[in-house]
């Protein structure tokens, strides 16, 4: 274990032993049933689909009520959710099989657990899968590329429950899938609607949300109001454990501020902590003050945030200047001041906690120094007032967006302000609404310079998501895909690639190890820290699974208070 990871353990410990201290102010606490949970939030989501525009908040909210075929847990185990058996080549629902095409490829047999269904009662069958499969291979539509079914070249129906997808290369992630969605719904929408933004304006996930055939999970999305709450009751058409809780409640607020008065007054039971609720120096203030008041729950996550930059800004083209805006960062600071040390730094896409890190690559450890070095050898010297210009008379001048009501965000970008002017780089700050961030500022590629924003990486995901030059969005591919950056390198192409094929623990060591050097010589994005999974929710609430790896809503029938 490392020294953050012994710090961190240390922490948990802490928080369950010590005795309380001053109490922040707050109304007094406020009883709430038993049978329900309302979870504080941050970011309502303005498009329902789960797999249109897919990022972290949504996938944090839509597995409550509808949940994928796989998941990994806490023991970086990979789970059957919907499915009967995990397909694996032991067991021989996985095979590697010639292709007719001479290549090597796979056949992989998905069995639909028993019972299962949609919440209006009509079962969930291999048609569901089909369907999904069918409207993932379609470019006008644009379907998320987390563990995405464009890997399959082709799905075959062998029974109601059973099908067989082939994949046309070996690739280590074929048993973790994503979620399907309802055929006998959205087959007519879809056929009505051949167009991203039409089918968008029209799926009875933005129209219907409550409509108890689109969720197929433990829960069901039974009200809503835009903005200020979600609500999910238990689905009676779940086959498995049933929800121990009888409404679990999302409500909103406009700032991590209010988030957490609410949290300290009762009205709220549990926030989860950076990037969509309450800053990890509020938690670390909350704990320090009422550490019997509430249970905190922290475990290492994948969650990596990181600044993409735009490789069409000439500035940033200019490796060099990548280079030495990172060298400028003091990260450790960063995380000591305001995290006291629990959020480690980030060295790349894998976290030191993750036996696949490359310690044997380009560190960027914070030296001011190298960095003005590095700015002076590409043509910027500090002009009249201190920020940087080149021969041409230009300024080191770039904006920095992010999203706006994240306090955490807000304070680490004040901080890189502060830090990259002493190495005369001016940074501007601009802080957008949710949508307009995932809209047009990410998934249309209209910043200017850089964009803060986190990505995880759970054990199934394929690191082309950020980093494959097929991953960059565009109009030709509706958006799809997080290389903001528009990273494109056949060296990387090849690695990832290599990295996706491989199937032992050694020869995946050894591609991740490749995909990493690459990344530490090119940085194609930024990488700043890594999120530990982390809520502080009420004291009686009992099986909150917050360390695993996928998102814990998957496990929510769990929940229970004592």
């Amino acid at each position: 274990m490392t020294s953050v990871g012994k710090r961190l353990k240390a922490f948990v410990t802490a928080a369950l032993a010590t005795a309380a201290l001053a109490p922040l102010c707050a109304a007094p606490a406020m009883a709430q049933a038993k049978d329900q949970l309302v979870v504080g939030q941050l970011q309502f989501l303005t498009n329902f689909h789960p797999l249109v525009q897919v990022n972290n908040t949504k996938r944090l909210v839509i597995n409550y009520a509808l949940r994928p075929i796989t998941a990994f847990d806490e023991n970086v185990v990979n789970n059957c959710i919907l499915c009967e058996t995990l397909p694996t080549i032991e067991n021989g629902l996985a095979k590697i099989v010639d292709l007719p095409d001479g290549k090597k490829g796979m056949k992989v047999t998905l069995k639909l657990r028993q019972g299962l269904a949609w919440g209006d009662g009509v079962p969930v069958t291999s048609k569901d899968i089909q369907f999904t499969w069918k409207m993932a291979q379609d470019p006008k539509i644009g379907f998320s590329n987390y563990n995405s079914w464009t890997r399959a070249s082709e799905v075959e129906v062998v029974d109601d429950r059973t099908v067989t997808l082939t994949l046309p290369r070996v690739m280590s992630s074929y048993n973790s899938w994503d979620q399907v969605i309802p055929e006998h719904l959205e087959g007519p929408v879809y056929a009505a609607n051949p167009t991203l933004d039409a089918y968008v304006k029209q799926s009875l996930y933005n129209t219907q949300p409550t409509n108890p055939g689109l969720w197929n999970g433990s829960f069901l999305l039974s009200d809503y109001q835009i903005g200020t709450r979600i609500v999910f009751t238990p689905n009676p058409k779940w086959p498995g454990e049933k929800p121990h809780l009888h409404r679990i409640v999302l409500s909103y607020r406009d700032n991590s501020s209010a988030l957490l008065q609410n949290l300290l007054a009762g009205s709220v039971e549990a926030v989860p902590v950076s990037p969509g609720g309450i800053s990890f120096s509020q938690m670390l203030d909350l704990k320090n003050q009422q550490p019997d008041k509430f249970t905190y729950h922290l475990a290492y996550g994948t969650n990596v945030e990181r600044i993409a930059v735009n490789f069409d800004n000439p500035i940033l083209k200019e490796k060099s200047v990548r280079q030495a805006i990172l060298y400028a960062i003091d990260r450790q600071a960063i995380s000591d001041e305001l995290f006291g040390g629990l959020q480690p730094v980030a060295n790349g896409i894998v976290s030191t906690e993750n036996a696949y890190y490359n310690k044997d690559m380009t560190l960027y450890s914070y030296d001011a120094v190298k960095s003005k070095e590095l700015l002076e050898s590409a043509g910027w010297k500090p002009g009249s007032d201190g920020i940087c210009v080149n021969d041409k008379g230009d300024r080191l001048s770039l904006e920095l967006v992010s999203t706006s009501g994240n306090q955490t965000r807000e304070q680490i970008a004040q901080v890189i302000q502060s830090q990259l002017k002493e190495v005369c780089i001016e940074i501007t700050n601009n802080f957008v609404p949710l949508q307009e961030f995932n809209g047009e500022i990410a998934r249309k590629r209209k910043f200017k310079a850089l964009m803060m924003s986190s990505i995880d990486f759970s054990p199934s995901v394929s690191p082309r998501i950020a980093l494959g030059s097929d991953a960059i969005p565009k109009p030709e591919n509706n958006g799809v895909g997080n290389n903001f950056s528009a990273y494109a390198s056949p060296a990387m192409d090849k690695a990832i690639t290599d990295l996706e094929a491989a199937l032992d623990p050694q020869t995946t060591k050894e591609k991740w190890a490749e995909v990493q050097k690459i990344f530490s010589d090119d940085l194609p994005m930024l990488p700043l820290y890594f999120y530990p999974r982390a809520y502080v929710t009420v004291t009686d609430l009992a099986n909150f699974r917050q360390g695993t790896l996928d998102p814990l809503q998957i496990w929510s029938e769990e929940w229970q208070r004592q």
